[in-house]
């Protein structure tokens, strides 16, 4: 990884201000890989939280769509998490959340691995490859 030199040409307050937001958030994913790995049963999620270029990946269930949407709806609400996916409709914004949990219509990819970041089930991690063309992240695979 390299560090942006033009971040050195700033001023000493802006670096400080960038340093501590960086730790801010570098506690914050500590604690959200903590939750998902030790907290929760990370051994035995299904094949539907994977990364969708893992050949083990699965489409999730209606059943699956709706533990997830439910578990967050209740600690936010319905509409906060179709606010969250960015989900807008002036009549019914949960309108298409209900049609996945039903499976009257199938949840694209990127708004089911979303759900799964934000209610705890899984880490998203960089998907550039290392500098030798290798992908870290299909150790798991």
């Amino acid at each position: 990884m390299r560090i942006n030199p033009t971040l050195f040409d700033l001023p000493k307050e802006k670096q400080e201000k960038i340093r501590e937001d960086f730790d801010y958030e570098l506690d914050l994913v500590s604690r959200h890989c903590a939750l998902v790995h030790f907290m929760n049963h990370h051994i035995d999620r299904p094949d539907s939280y994977r990364s969708i270029d893992d050949p083990l990946y699965r489409e999730p269930t209606a059943e699956e769509i709706t533990e997830v949407i439910d578990h967050l709806a209740e600690i936010h609400s319905l509409g906060v998490v179709s606010k969250q996916l960015g989900l807008k409709s002036k009549s019914n914004p949960t309108r298409t959340l209900n049609r996945w949990k039903s499976g009257e219509n199938e949840i694209p990819y990127p708004a089911w691995r979303l759900l799964l970041v934000l209610d705890g089930r899984v880490v998203e991690v960089n998907r550039i490859p290392d500098a030798d063309g290798q992908k870290a992240w299909a150790k798991f695979y």
